[in-house]
């Protein structure tokens, strides 16, 4: 069972107040995706991130992320980044292949830019576990994606002192 997500840090309001934050995010299986960007917006507003600062690009499958994701980073108008899509196991081999390649090249982008990249792209055996994780519920890996950049960028503050 996952446990609820908690959507309050202790981050510096300094940190935030002007962070600008891309969400990259697929509109396969859209009500899960929707789920997703809804809880990590929110969390991210209740830590102190202008509405304004966060904006969102649709990538048409999860394939694609890691291109927009790189378009979104080379641009440097974004302090973090926050990635969502959904990927269910088929019958095939496929679905491996995806999640394993977009898991991997995000990896790069975040190393290659060092720029927080959240990786809120769900590889699940079937689609109940997808709603159990991208649901309009308290266990949204959305709320998990914001925090994880939220914290990433204030230890990466803690080295540059």
């Amino acid at each position: 069972m996952l446990k609820k997500q908690n959507t309050q840090v202790q981050i510096a309001k300094n940190l935030t107040k002007n962070l600008k934050v891309a969400i990259i995010r697929t509109d396969y299986y859209k009500e899960l995706n929707d789920n997703l960007e809804k809880h990590c917006r929110k969390t991210l507003i209740a830590n102190g991130v202008d509405k304004t600062n966060i904006e969102t690009f649709v990538a048409p499958g999860s394939w694609e992320i890691p291109l927009m994701v790189q378009e979104a980073a080379k641009s440097k108008r974004f302090e973090a980044i926050v990635a969502f899509g959904v990927i269910v196991k088929g019958e095939t081999y496929h679905f491996n292949m995806i999640a394993n390649e977009c898991a991997r090249a995000l990896m790069e982008l975040s190393l290659d830019y060092s720029i927080p990249i959240a990786l809120g792209v769900l590889a699940v055996f079937d689609k109940n576990q997808a709603l159990e994780r991208a649901g309009d519920n308290d266990r949204n890996k959305g709320v998990e994606a914001a925090i994880a950049v939220l914290k990433s960028l204030e230890t990466l503050k803690k080295f540059k002192k």
